[in-house]
C-alpha cells in the first residue's frame, strides 16, 4: 500500500497533483541491503534508491543501521540477534522456504516479511529428474519402470508429478496436510507406503515444528529401515528434514542404497563422515538457476517500491538481457555427459566427496560456499537447444515448458 501526506486542502487537479506526494519516499531511508549474489537480478531500480550489497553468511553492524530495506537469501538467519537495533523495517527473502527467518520476532516488531514461493519449483524439479535418470543408468533399471514416491505436494511436488506422470512413470503421493485442509484431488498414499515400495522417494516439504504434521526428522532409521536396499532417497528440501545421524545408521546396515543430499544439517559445516557415504552430495544447488534467481527478485520488487512509495511500472531494464543464451548441447549422445553440461550434479559431487575425504569431520564452511557458487551460471533447460538425438531431453523440455 502506498502512502501519502497532505500537506493542505488542494484546489484545483493541477494544485492536487503538486501536493500529493509519497509520505515515505521523503522519510526513509532509501538504501536496499541486497546480498551480492542477488545483485545483478535486479533490473536498474529508479535512481533515488541506493543498492547496497553485502555477503550473505557476513551481515551485521553498520549497514543495518543505514537501511531500512533488507533482501536475503536462505544463508543469511534472519533474527533478534541480527536485526535488534536496527533499521529495517521490510525483509525481503527470495526464498519460498522460511526456516532461515524469525517470524515471530518479526511481526512482534512490526517488521514486514516478503518471500518468494514457487521461484525455483522448474530448477528443483530438473535436478530431481535429472538424479532419477542417473540413478536409472547406475542401477541398470529401465526409467520408465521406475517407481517413484513424492512426498508433498506443494509447487514443486505437484509439478515434478505431471513431468513424471507425463513422461509414463508411476507416482505415489504423500501429503497429509494438503488432503485434509485443501484437497488433494488425487489418490493419496501413506508415508509407509512410499517408502516400502517404491525405487525412489524424494521430499519436498517445509521444515515444520508447531504444527499438527510435523516434518522434523521426518525421515528417520524406524520408517526408511523398511526401504528397498537398492533404492534412492533424495532430499531437497531442508537438511533436518531427514535425521542424518539415522541416515548415516541405515547406510551402515544397507550400503546399497544411494542417497541425494542437496540439504544439509548446519550448513555450511557439513558432516563428512556422512557426504563420503552419500551417492550425490550436492552443496544445496538445486533451485539455484539464473532464471530462478530472476523470477525471486521479480516477486519481491513490488513490495519494495510500494515501501517507498513508487510505482512498479517504474522498473527501467529487465535482467534477462544481461544474459545470451547458452551454446548448443553437444551430441555426446551419452546422458550422464549431457545431463553435467547442463546441471554439473556428477562433476560438483565428485569434488564434493574429494573434500569429505580431506576433512576428518565437517567440511569447511569457505569449501561448501566456494562448491555452490561454483554452479552460479546454471541455466534452466528451456534455455539449452537440443538435436533431435536428445530424445529425453527434448521430450522433458517441452513438459517443463508446458509446467512453467
Amino acid at each position: 500500500m502506498t502512502f501519502y501526506r497532505m500537506n493542505k486542502t488542494p484546489k484545483t487537479s493541477n494544485e492536487r497533483d503538486a501536493l500529493v506526494t509519497p509520505a515515505k519516499s521523503r522519510l526513509v531511508n532509501r538504501n536496499i541491503l541486497i546480498d551480492e549474489e542477488l545483485v545483478k537480478f535486479f533490473p536498474r531500480l529508479e535512481k533515488s534508491l541506493t543498492i547496497v550489497p553485502f555477503k550473505g553468511r557476513f551481515l551485521g553492524g553498520r549497514m543495518l543501521k543505514e537501511s531500512e530495506v533488507l533482501v536475503v537469501r536462505s544463508v543469511t538467519p534472519v533474527c533478534r540477534k541480527l536485526l535488534d537495533g536496527s533499521r529495517i523495517k521490510l525483509v525481503c527473502s527470495t526464498t519460498s522456504g522460511l526456516d532461515h527467518i524469525d517470524r515471530e520476532y518479526l511481526e512482534s516488531s512490526n517488521i514486514e516479511l516478503i518471500n518468494a514461493p514457487g521461484s525455483n519449483a522448474i530448477a528443483v524439479v530438473e535436478y530431481i529428474i535429472f538424479t532419477i535418470l542417473l540413478y536409472s543408468q547406475d542401477i541398470g533399471k529401465p526409467f520408465k519402470n521406475l517407481k517413484i514416491g513424492v512426498v508433498g505436494y506443494g509447487e514443486i511436488g505437484s509439478r515434478l508429478t505431471q513431468l513424471l506422470e507425463k513422461l509414463g512413470l508411476q507416482v505415489l503421493v504423500n501429503d497429509p496436510p494438503k488432503k485434509k485442509y485443501h484437497g488433494l484431488k488425487r489418490e493419496h498414499f501413506s508415508l509407509g507406503k512410499l517408502v516400502a515400495e517404491c525405487d525412489c522417494l524424494t521430499v519436498h516439504v517445509p521444515l515444520v515444528d508447531k504444527t499438527e504434521y510435523p516434518t522434523r526428522n521426518l525421515l528417520d532409521y524406524q520408517l526408511l529401515k523398511d526401504i528397498k536396499d537398492e533404492a534412492l532417497i533424495i532430499n531437497s528440501s531442508r537438511g533436518n528434514i531427514i535425521k542424518e545421524s539415522d541416515l548415516f545408521t541405515l547406510l551402515e546396515k544397507k550400503p546399497g542404497i544411494k542417497v541425494a543430499l542437496d540439504c544439509w544439517i548446519d550448513e555450511p559445516k557439513i558432516d563428512a563422515l556422512l557426504a563420503r557415504k552419500i551417492w550425490l552430495p550436492t552443496p544445496h544447488i538445486a533451485g539455484a538457476t539464473v532464471e530462478s534467481k530472476i523470477r525471486a527478485v521479480q516477486k519481491v520488487i513490488p513490495a519494495i517500491y510500494d515501501y517507498f512509495g513508487l510505482r512498479s511500472s517504474e522498473l527501467i531494464s529487465d535482467p534477462k538481457k544481461l544474459f545470451e543464451k547458452p551454446e548448443k548441447i553437444p551430441d555426446y549422445l551419452d546422458l550422464k555427459k549431457d545431463i553435467d553440461n547442463i546441471m554439473p550434479l556428477i562433476s560438483v559431487s565428485k569434488q564434493f566427496k574429494k573434500k569429505s575425504i580431506q576433512n576428518l569431520s565437517k567440511l569447511l564452511p569457505e569449501e561448501f560456499d566456494n562448491l555452490r557458487k561454483s554452479t552460479l551460471g546454471r541455466r534452466e533447460i528451456s534455455n539449452y537447444c537440443f538435436s533431435e538425438n536428445h530424445v529425453v531431453l527434448n521430450k522433458i523440455k517441452k513438459i517443463l515448458i508446458e509446467l512453467s
